[in-house]
């Protein structure tokens, strides 16, 4: 298989194009842990930059591995506003949203928090424009294994309060690899599939 490597950056709507492959975006609230799941995914360390700093992905950043493009959304809170979709999502992303090659968003929430609003609404929208996603818990190494089940319970409850039924839940840590693999092969498996 071909090693991941970085294979286009998105700033515009005219650079949005079939790329060719199909493509699992991954999205979530600034610092849960994206480019760090993103690497570990790779299994490459610096390939998506890791920061400390709110909002560091300001674009959309394609990656290829295998044969499914992995696209790095930027963060909830940082986008620019479109008050179209949700208050947080610009017309870049809306247009990426509705693309018929993107296969599944992971959609990443660090576990010790709650859904806030836009995170809520913009499953809403995913869920009403038929586009399928799974919730990604991560940082799960921060709490503590006992608590885990419950936790996951937790947030499943609450997706079901505002009439959420995403494709799966999965819990992962980049620190500890837990259940990275799994993870993995669930979207090369879009690969295998094809557009």
């Amino acid at each position: 298989m071909q090693k991941p490597g970085h294979f286009a950056t998105v700033a515009r709507l005219n650079q949005l194009k079939d790329f060719g492959y199909p493509e699992v975006a991954f999205v979530g609230r600034s610092n849960c842990g994206k480019s760090s799941l993103l690497n570990e995914l790779f299994q490459r360390k610096n390939l998506a930059r890791t920061s400390s700093t709110p909002g560091r992905t300001q674009m959309i950043h394609l990656y290829l591995y295998g044969d499914v493009l992995f696209a790095d959304l930027p963060g909830y809170g940082y986008t620019k506003t479109s008050k179209q979709v949700t208050k947080h999502w610009g017309t870049l992303l809306e247009a990426y949203c509705l693309r018929q090659q993107v296969c599944c968003f992971l959609c990443l929430l660090d576990v010790r928090r709650s859904f806030r609003t836009q995170e809520l609404e913009f499953m809403r929208f995913l869920q009403g424009s038929q586009v399928s996603y799974v919730v990604v818990l991560t940082k799960v190494d921060k709490i503590a294994k006992s608590r885990l089940k419950g936790t996951i319970k937790e947030h499943t409850q609450h997706l079901a309060d505002y009439q959420l039924v995403a494709s799966g839940v999965h819990a992962v840590s980049s620190l500890k690899s837990t259940g990275v693999n799994e993870l993995r092969q669930q979207i090369l498996s879009y690969g295998s599939q094809g557009l």
